[in-house]
């Protein structure tokens, strides 16, 4: 039998990047403009950013076998949120970050895996990221993949895409953005 989870929903796009003084000076002197430099690349040039389906009230999670719907429970999503996976960009002597992407691309991700014999909703695991202490919103929370029963899916697949506006370049204290995943990481605990 084949599984299919898809999202439907927003997909964003983020990134943090380090930044010296002066970069974080013409990061709020472009603003918008930014995206018109060679930044856009440099915004996709290495493992900084992150592109996943947002979990909103409004995104639509449905699985199927076969073809037939079948149980997905959402409520254990924000629990097993990591807090960032980029801890590399906040382990820099850089004493700013420069937040560039969008989240506001309408469209749809779809998780097939072939040849599942049983279905247990139970076997999901959802790598999902919390932004809440970046952008300051509350469960601002990214799925980036998803395994079943401890395996990759056979093929995963975009869709449905209509266009996407990017974020103002933001300028963000990275000891801030420490600070706050330091005290979401101990309450976790």
């Amino acid at each position: 039998m084949n599984l299919t989870l898809t999202i439907t929903g927003f997909c964003c796009d983020l990134a943090l990047h380090p930044v010296n003084a002066e970069a974080a000076d013409r990061v709020c002197m472009l603003g918008e403009d930014l995206y018109k430099t060679n930044s856009i690349e440099w915004w996709r040039a290495n493992s900084n950013n992150t592109c996943g389906m947002r979990l909103t009230a409004d995104a639509r999670i449905e699985a199927s076998l076969d073809g037939s719907p079948v149980a997905f429970d959402t409520t254990s999503i924000a629990t097993c949120a990591a807090v960032l996976t980029q801890r590399a960009v906040l382990e820099t002597p850089e004493k700013e970050l420069c937040l560039l992407g969008y989240d506001d691309e309408a469209c749809s991700r779809s998780w097939t895996w072939h040849n599942v014999t049983d279905y247990d909703p139970n076997r999901f695991a959802l790598f999902v990221q919390r932004w809440d202490a970046i952008l300051g919103v509350a469960d601002y929370l990214v799925i980036d993949d998803v395994c079943y029963d401890g395996r990759p899916a056979d093929a995963a697949a975009w869709g449905q895409s209509q266009g996407f506006t990017f974020r103002e370049p933001q300028v963000v204290q990275a000891d801030a953005v420490r600070a706050q995943l330091t005290a979401v990481v101990r309450q976790a605990a």
